[in-house]
This record gives C-alpha cells, sequence and structure tokens, in this order.
C-alpha cells in the first residue's frame, strides 16, 4: 500500500498538471476586446509540414494517421478508418502553434468552400429573452457564418441561457466579438457579444486569422500606448491582472481615444526581446483529409520574443 507521503505527492502532481495553459487562458481572455463593434450595423434577415506529426498527436492518433505534404503546402492525411476520420472532423477546430487550421475531405476538392471554412461553435451573449428564438438566432448566426445549428438552452433557476450557433466561418472573413444588431425595424439596435469556442490567435486590430496584429493595415494607426498595452495582454508572464488591465484600457482609447490609465507598464524581466529583421506576411496555403493551416508572419510569439517566421514547405 502506498504511504500517505506518496498519495500527498501525487496530489500536488496532478494539481500541477491541471494547471491552465497560459496561451490559451490569454486568447480566450482577449474575446473580451470589442472588436467588430465599430463597424457598420447588422440586420436580422426579413425572412427570419511539422503539421502533419502535431496534429496526429492532438487527435490522439499517432502511428493510425499517415501525412504527405503537397507541392501546395498542403498536408494530406490518409487514416485506416473512417470512423476515425470522421471523429476528427467532428471534433473541429484545430490550430497548430495557435493558428487556426481548416480541414476537408479530399472528395470535396472540386468544391468552391474547399478549405476555405472552419466550423466554429459561437456563444451569443446580452441577447434580450424576448428575442430568444430560433428563426432569430439563425438570422444573426448567418452573420458569422454559415449556420448548420442552432441550440437554444432555456434559463434554470440555477443556469443562465445560453444561445449557441455552430457556424461555418470564411476563413476570409473577419471575426467579429461584438456588433450592433438591429433586431427589430424601428427599435433600438442591441449589442451582442460572440465568444468562438477553440478559437486562438487572430488579428487584435481586424479579426483576421491569416496575419497578427503587427502586420496588419491597421497597425501603423496605433498610438505608442496601445503598442504598450498590446505587449501587456498578450505577454503569458503577465498576471491576469495586468492582462485584463490592459485589455481595458485598450478598449477606452479605441473607443474614447484617451486612456483610462488603468494597466502599468510591465516590470522588465517579464519579457525578452530580440532584434531580427522584420518581414512582411506571407498568404500561407493552409493543411486529407487536406489541411491548411491560417498562420502569418508576426514580431511577437508566445514567450514575448521577437522572431521571423519562414513559410515551410
Amino acid at each position: 500500500m502506498q504511504s500517505e507521503d506518496q498519495h500527498q505527492e501525487q496530489a500536488q502532481n496532478h494539481q500541477v498538471y491541471q494547471q491552465p495553459d497560459p496561451t490559451k487562458v490569454i486568447w480566450k481572455a482577449l474575446q473580451n476586446l470589442k472588436l467588430g463593434a465599430d463597424r457598420s450595423r447588422w440586420t436580422v434577415h426579413d425572412d427570419a509540414q511539422k503539421k502533419f506529426i502535431a496534429l496526429p498527436k492532438a487527435w490522439q492518433l499517432v502511428g493510425k494517421v499517415e501525412g504527405q505534404i503537397n507541392d501546395d503546402g498542403t498536408v494530406n492525411f490518409y487514416f485506416d478508418t473512417e470512423h476515425h476520420l470522421l471523429m476528427v472532423l467532428e471534433k473541429q477546430p484545430y490550430n497548430y502553434k495557435g493558428w487556426m487550421v481548416a480541414l476537408d475531405r479530399w472528395m470535396n476538392r472540386e468544391r468552391p468552400t474547399f478549405l476555405k471554412q472552419i466550423p466554429f461553435k459561437v456563444r451569443i451573449l446580452k441577447l434580450p429573452d424576448v428575442y430568444r428564438r430560433h428563426s432569430m438566432v439563425e438570422s444573426i448566426g448567418s452573420k458569422l457564418g454559415h449556420v448548420e445549428e442552432v441550440t437554444i438552452v432555456e434559463p434554470t433557476t440555477v443556469k443562465e441561457a445560453e444561445v449557441t450557433v455552430k457556424v461555418h466561418f470564411d476563413v476570409d472573413d473577419q471575426i467579429s466579438l461584438t456588433r450592433e444588431v438591429e433586431l427589430i425595424k424601428g427599435k433600438p439596435p442591441v449589442e451582442l457579444d460572440f465568444r468562438y469556442e477553440g478559437l486562438q490567435k487572430f488579428c487584435l486590430l481586424c479579426g483576421s486569422l491569416r496575419h497578427d496584429f503587427d502586420v496588419c493595415s491597421e497597425y501603423p494607426k496605433m498610438q505608442q500606448r496601445q503598442f504598450e498595452l498590446m505587449d501587456i495582454g498578450t505577454n503569458p508572464y503577465a498576471t491576469a491582472q495586468e492582462r485584463n488591465a490592459a485589455v481595458s484600457e485598450y478598449i477606452t482609447i479605441k473607443e474614447t481615444g484617451e486612456s483610462s490609465g488603468t494597466a502599468t507598464p510591465m516590470q522588465a524581466e517579464h519579457t525578452s526581446v530580440v532584434a531580427v529583421q522584420r518581414q512582411r506576411p506571407q498568404q500561407r496555403n493552409l493543411h486529407d483529409i487536406n489541411i491548411r493551416q491560417e498562420e502569418s508572419t508576426s514580431q511577437q510569439d508566445e514567450q514575448g520574443t521577437k522572431r521571423k517566421e519562414v513559410a515551410e514547405g
């Protein structure tokens, strides 16, 4: 029988293992940016390569999938069973180094949507109770992508209502995290928030999945203070409180043009910087199945260090 000390050691190890990935926590929190709030209003419808190693590990199918890299940079995967292939497709979305990955069956290669869509489950927040209806939710979801499924869970005494749509998001579109929506003609619009399950890296300025904020066309328009806040908000060595304060102040500057002064400068030991030559982004062919990845050149990686990515394949 194991001693009490051994039991305590195992419990401590289990707690360490359960610590959340800081990168996931950061990018989940960054969905609180009111991205899209300043864009045109939506109106509801009237009729109411390492890739082939990393991904099988994520799928828990190492040894059961073979990968082949194509000349165009995409990757074909060959599955032993149809069951495994369908399971992988069902559990989307996936990412590689934080950037989203598009998957499709090879038989769909002649379709215009081949490797052009990523399925997301999106929670719709702040929708008034009276509008929590299937047709209304489906119409709102259609602004995010092609709607496959609508799920409405009514509230209980211990749980709030949940409104979710499963959409096929076009990889050339921009993520919207907040939008004013005219639900009924002639009535004031309602501001809704959208939270994407499984979403990690995206451009914090325009919402693109194809590039990071430091190569976005909006980048030159940023104020110096916004640069500082962006570094804090995306830095895994910052505390959650520091990151949240940075995001809050960033939103204030974007909305009013003035700083709220709520975020404090990072301590020097939080970041290490290496100077490298800057490279403009290349729209890499993402990853049969067949896989394509949305990834771009970026100046800052997960550890806050400066770097240059070079397209593989």
